[in-house]
């Protein structure tokens, strides 16, 4: 074990965090100088597009393997690791065989130095990547192409199941993904091609992934989808058969069992033909701080889009560049599409795209509910909110929409919400909307409450706020971390005007924690902001500080005292009483210094209550790209304090460290 550890910093955006931004400490947090860490269970292979051959063992850098058919011949273990060369091309399918477990995965990546090494379909193969009825398998820091230029529709990496039951272990994570070949045509689409594609088909035996992770990948110039899911295990409430261009017989869907515990973070999706991403056909989905530029440049769809869809939660996303379609066509940043229930979209920064800020829309008998709070919507076009076929429930409060003074060829604006096919049981609070356009409203269906209007008409809205929002510098926000254009000034008629929203997030897209009277739209002043939260721990500080786990930054961290002693605690106190439904632990170098086994306990009043017993954490690297695992509680709870009692963890360097601890 090194005798010295040296911390490296990493700036991130917005956290969800329960604090106001402060000064930030030192970063911290941790890797160790000197070799590498051991490799786990099972045998490491190689392979050398130029110097391997097929004939040799494949297990040292020295005797690598050649080819892609020797790769697929292969049937590996847990445990196992193939190690593709940096720099090199191999040209058709990677199509592995054989399992991994839970404690032991298989993974494919890379060895040496230089750019990552390239597995190119180039058009000769449907996917170029194929992971068919496999579980527990990582695919790390690769290249995929699949097209030279032509019409057929291609896919990067396709993860597909059929009639095997579930499918757990799933993780894709660090590729580059690009160049996949299709019609780049004006309305033609096609769900089954993608950059990343994951798909169940067989209506045998119910089938579906369970924990899989798509994140820090790249994915472009796809002339379908970014990234999309579905699966034929799909029917419930009216809706029987997927889109028509899969060519699946009616005969082969089954009753909906959705895939669970998608993860999608992290990723940069950019110029995509269609959709940027879609999930279908899952539930308890988690889509964050991904960015999604460009996207719908040959068809009418969505930059991030669901359906079939259960508790779904969106935030920390940007959107923008989708082009205009027309009227009642989407491309909007947001949609909550057929069949979905219980979205909430939060955090997000959505601008200049063509079609909007956000659409709901269902068929059959199911309903699209859903709530959207904190976001912004910046120089959206045409329609900003649409409601069209059975949307029943949706609560769109504490969001500013920031409006252009006029259209332009490439967004034109119609209306702030537009509203189609009778929706029902929508209402609007606490937004700010500054509407330089003078777009109108639609009220059918509609409820407006205590919403701050700046120009234009003002709808039906017994408590209507009409004056100056006077926000800092609107309309300036150049990204997703640089929104405090949208900080009302003293004097703002938002300050202090919002009405009261129970289970409303606990704290605005910048971090600040909300007040009591807030402030309406999705920024809070800095006037009269709340006590800071503070933290304490009884495991003891070897580096940095723990205010740093609440200070609102995962760019710095907290390291205990060398060795840790387990059980340790640490605990947040709010000073105030508020609603608690679940805490984050924010964390990089996880799988070297991370919590892996807590309790959460909350104070109330005199006695420390446990909430959770024997949560397990699971971290999937060891790099300084930071981890986010949440830990939901089994009802809400009222308390001021938040205690975690650390009992297991991975100390490879003896301590335990955490970047963030955020209570919701």
């Amino acid at each position: 074990m090194p005798t010295r550890r040296t911390f490296l910093g990493l700036t991130v955006g917005a956290t969800l965090a329960l604090a106001a931004p402060g000064t930030a400490s030192a970063a911290l947090p941790g890797h160790p100088t000197g070799p590498a860490p051991a490799a786990g269970p099972g045998t490491t292979y190689y392979l050398d597009s130029e110097s391997g051959s097929d004939t040799a063992n494949g297990t040292t850098p020295t005797t690598p393997w050649r080819t892609l058919t020797r790769a697929n011949q292969h049937t590996f273990l847990p445990g196992d690791t193939l190690r593709f060369a940096a720099g090199r091309t191999w040209t058709g399918q990677f199509a592995p065989r054989g399992s991994g477990t839970a404690a032991a995965p298989v993974t494919a990546t890379s060895y040496g130095t230089g750019r990552k090494p390239v597995i190119a379909g180039n058009a000769t193969v449907p996917s170029a990547v194929l992971l068919h009825n496999l579980s527990h398998w990582t695919l790390d820091g690769l290249e995929v192409t699949n097209g030279t230029g032509g019409t057929t529709w291609r896919t990067g990496v396709e993860v597909r199941a059929k009639d095997i039951g579930p499918v757990p272990g799933i993780t894709l994570r660090n590729l580059h993904v690009h160049g996949t070949d299709g019609i780049a045509q004006v309305g033609k689409g096609n769900i089954g091609s993608a950059g990343i594609l994951v798909n169940v088909r067989g209506n045998t035996t119910p089938t579906y992934f369970t924990g899989m992770r798509i994140e820090n990948n790249e994915i472009a110039d796809t002339k379908a989808y970014g990234i999309t899911t579905w699966s034929t295990w799909m029917r419930r409430e009216g809706w029987n058969e997927l889109w028509g261009e899969l060519n699946i017989p009616a005969t082969e869907y089954g009753p909906f069992t959705p895939s669970t515990g998608l993860v999608i973070r992290d990723n940069y999706v950019h110029d995509v033909g269609s959709g940027g991403i879609n999930p279908n056909q899952v539930a308890d989905t988690l889509i964050e701080y991904n960015t999604v530029a460009r996207p719908t440049s040959t068809t009418t769809n969505v930059g991030i889009w669901w359906s079939g869809a259960d508790r779904t939660t969106v935030q920390f996303n940007e959107v923008y560049g989708a082009r205009y379609g027309g009227r009642g066509l989407d491309c909007t940043a947001f949609d909550a599409d057929a069949s979905s229930h219980d979205s909430l979209i939060q955090y997000n920064y959505s601008h200049d795209n063509g079609g909007g800020f956000f659409i709901s829309v269902s068929l059959g008998t199911a309903p699209a509910s859903a709530v959207i709070r904190h976001n912004i919507s910046q120089f959206d076009g045409n329609e900003i909110f649409t409601f069209s076929t059975n949307t029943d429930g949706v609560d769109i409060y504490h969001n500013t929409v920031y409006v252009a003074p006029a259209p332009t060829s490439a967004r034109p604006l119609h209306k702030i919400a537009q509203v189609y096919h009778n929706p029902k049981n929508v209402t609007f609070r606490n937004n700010l909307i500054v509407n330089q356009a003078k777009l109108p409203y639609d009220t059918a269906g509609i409820t407006y409450r205590n919403n701050l209007y700046a120009g234009g008409p003002v709808p039906p809205d017994p408590a209507a706020v009409t004056g100056a929002p006077k926000l800092t510098a609107p309309g300036t926000a150049t990204s997703r971390t640089d929104l405090t254009g949208y900080v009302p000034l003293s004097g703002s008629a938002a300050i202090g005007a919002a009405v009261a929203v129970p289970g409303n997030g606990g704290r605005d897209i910048l971090g600040a924690v909300l007040r009591t009277p807030g402030d309406i739209g999705a920024v809070q002043s800095a006037a009269g902001s709340l006590p800071a939260p503070t933290a304490t721990t009884t495991l003891g500080t070897g580096q940095g500080s723990i205010a740093a786990v609440v200070d609102g930054s995962e760019a710095t961290s907290w390291g205990s005292a060398d060795p840790a002693v387990l059980p340790g605690t640490v605990t947040v106190d709010h000073h105030t009483a508020r609603t608690v439904h679940s805490v984050t632990l924010a964390t990089h170098f996880g799988q070297g210094q991370g919590f892996t086994r807590v309790d959460v306990q909350t104070w109330d009043g005199s006695a420390w209550t446990t909430r959770l017993t024997d949560a397990a954490v699971t971290w999937n690297s060891n790099t300084a790209t930071v981890e986010r695992r949440t830990l939901a509680l089994p009802a809400p709870v009222t308390a001021s304090r938040v205690r975690l009692v650390v009992k297991a963890a991975n100390t490879q360097w003896g301590n335990v460290a955490l970047n963030e601890l955020t209570v919701s």
